[in-house]
């Protein structure tokens, strides 16, 4: 499969769990709490925001409407940026402790994403102020001090709960930086496929910040690698600590493959832009097969994770229908593009392919009927003892809950709009 096919890809998988995850959160009965139930409704609109992004990339850039290409995908990815911080000061630890806190935070955040956007129009699409790298520091930051903070917590070595919330927080670290873990060793080795990464090039401080956010993403990677260690040799390994120890051994792996290529920039955090010398065949097969897979279908499949393990949304009898149509969509888009792959590394004839996928669907479907029941039926807590210090009780009217779905459409429909008038005037994106 081309990679435009998997940003196409990509993008129906974030779409879908984006547009079924807004549906259950605003018909789910059961009582979440006030930071779950944001966290849930920003992680959707932050796949909405990611399908959008992928979508349209997939159609490239040869095409009579490339600004409309150019301009929505980075609207899309500034949004993403701005939804990402926002859940980081909420979820899985309340930084934002009062009502008060909450609105001054998501007002700021707001004329933030409004401005990096507005030095997009008024400016330039590599101007410094229209970046998204800032997102990876302050995400990373928080959620690595609360892994530091709920993994090593004295007493509590043992306690599922609290062992819940760094969990969680590498998760979404790894759903955010996944990415770029895989390319980690290139950042102390100065190897192009990392300084070069997603680079739009032609402004030095722009790039410069940029490089800067990749940069703190490999280091928060390290710290966690490093206290999952220290774990392990205390005998307290998890399952989340396997996942961080694949991401980065994978990365001396892409190391290996990927050492002696010469790029100077790339799309969709795939490594597949402009290359000086180009890639040969088994460096654009690993390639896809680790970061464009992590980049368009491994974050959904880590999303419908966190919204039905950690609680975020719940399912009763109510909507339990529709949850279960989000996760049997996603397992077979995902399994059809996989077996995709495996096509185009390994030829197969048409028959035996369809063959092949309709096994591969039938256990995939068969997966899900198992698991679905255990991610809902017994959805992790955040820890009740030490409620009052770490989670504080808000009282939040459902008016308040959607108007952030307003928001977010209204902000969503005037980024296409301008996106629209931008590729009218002709305008030269990199002036």
């Amino acid at each position: 499969m081309a990679v435009d096919g998997l940003l196409a890809v990509g993008g129906i998988l974030s779409l879908a769990l984006g547009v079924s995850g807004l549906i259950l959160v605003n018909t789910q009965k059961l009582e979440v709490i006030w930071n779950k139930r944001f966290a849930a409704q920003l992680l959707c609109w932050i796949f909405i925001c990611k399908g959008v992004s992928n979508g349209v990339r997939s159609i490239g850039y040869e095409t009579d409407v490339w600004r409309i290409v150019l301009y929505s995908g980075h609207f899309a990815d500034q949004i993403f940026s701005g939804l990402m911080m926002m859940l980081a000061l909420i979820f899985p630890v309340p930084i934002l402790r009062t009502k008060k806190q909450f609105k001054i935070g998501i007002s700021v955040l707001l004329i933030y994403t409004i401005i990096s956007m507005g030095s997009v129009v008024f400016f330039a699409v590599n101007n410094p102020l229209a970046g998204v790298g800032d997102g990876y520091i302050v995400c990373g930051f928080i959620w690595t001090m609360v892994y530091l903070k709920f993994r090593f917590m004295e007493g509590h070595e043992d306690n599922k709960e609290i062992l819940g919330v760094s969990d969680v927080a590498i998760l979404l670290i790894i759903l955010v930086i996944g990415h770029i873990l895989f390319r980690w060793i290139g950042m102390f080795t100065g190897s192009d496929y990392f300084y070069f990464m997603d680079l739009y090039g032609g402004n030095v401080i722009s790039d410069y910040l940029w490089s800067m956010g990749l940069a703190a993403a490999v280091l928060f990677g390290l710290i966690i690698l490093v206290g999952e260690i220290y774990q392990a040799s205390k005998g307290r390994i998890r399952v989340t600590s396997y996942v961080i120890f694949i991401y980065m051994a994978i990365g001396f792996l892409t190391h290996i493959m990927l050492s002696g290529a010469k790029l100077t920039g790339s799309g969709g955090g795939t490594l597949t832009g402009t290359e000086l010398d180009g890639l040969t065949t088994w460096q654009s097969i690993w390639t896809e097969i680790t970061s464009s897979v992590h980049f368009t279908m491994m974050r959904p499949i880590l999303g419908l994770y966190i919204f039905f393990h950690y609680g975020l949304i719940r399912i009763s009898e109510d909507n339990e229908q529709v949850g279960k149509t989000m996760a049997i969509v996603l397992i077979v888009v995902a399994t059809s593009a996989l077996l995709e792959i495996v096509q185009s590394l390994i030829p197969l004839t048409e028959m035996l392919s369809a063959g092949i996928l309709g096994i591969a669907i039938a256990f995939g479907i068969g997966w899900e009927e198992r698991s679905f029941q255990s991610l809902i039926s017994n959805p992790l807590r955040f820890p009740i003892r030490v409620k009052g210090s770490y989670f504080p009780e808000l009282d939040f009217d459902r008016s308040e809950f959607q108007a952030v779905n307003k928001m977010m459409s209204i902000l969503i429909g005037f980024m296409i709009g301008v996106a629209c008038v931008l590729h009218l005037s002709g305008v030269n994106p990199y002036a």
